[in-house]
């Protein structure tokens, strides 16, 4: 059994988030302006950016983005409760939830993005649907929060599914089994 590591460091992981930004904006804000105008988007505003709103919404989307890697380590990469742990690193000032048990890296990209596709997606199609720029708004910095995770998922781009990987404890990625999961 060889490891070797899929990883990048933080930094270049938040570089990465930095740049999917304008990205995640034009393809949540793109086609909502297009479809229905952006008065919408300008409307909701506001709110958005209204402080004693945005902060505890924001404070408790991180918590259930953190929750939500938590359930897909758990349900997808069948991790042990006792091997999945949220947290909040000091030293970057980043949020985490991070495993300790070996998974698929099937499952880790699962986890990794499940995040991103409840309270990033899910939210930018419905407020497509509606008509609501708060929701799209809300989905794209859902999106952007989102970022780091995409960054997790690239690191380990060339990792096929059914190996299993373990989430490193400093950088962005992960450890690689050479062992494919039985």
């Amino acid at each position: 059994m060889t490891d070797r590591d899929a990883t990048m460091s933080v930094a270049r992981a938040n570089l990465l988030a930095i740049a999917w930004l304008p990205v995640s904006g034009l393809l949540a804000l793109g086609p909502f302006a297009f479809l229905r105008g952006s008065e919408r988007i300008g409307a909701a505003l506001p709110l958005v950016t209204d402080l004693r709103f945005a902060l505890p919404v924001l404070a408790a989307s991180v918590l259930l983005h953190e929750i939500l890697h938590a359930v897909g380590f758990r349900l997808l990469g069948r991790a042990p409760r006792e091997a999945i742990r949220i947290g909040f690193q000091r030293r970057t000032l980043t949020p985490f939830a991070s495993c300790s048990a070996p998974v698929r890296a099937s499952a880790y990209r699962a986890a990794a993005l499940l995040p991103g596709a409840v309270l990033g997606v899910l939210p930018v199609l419905t407020g497509w649907l509606l008509g609501s720029g708060t929701l799209v708004l809300y989905g794209w910095a859902m999106l952007a929060v989102a970022g780091g995770d995409l960054a997790a998922v690239w690191a380990i781009r060339d990792v096929p599914g059914r190996v299993l990987v373990l989430d490193h404890p400093q950088r962005v990625g992960c450890r690689i089994t050479e062992q494919p999961a039985g």
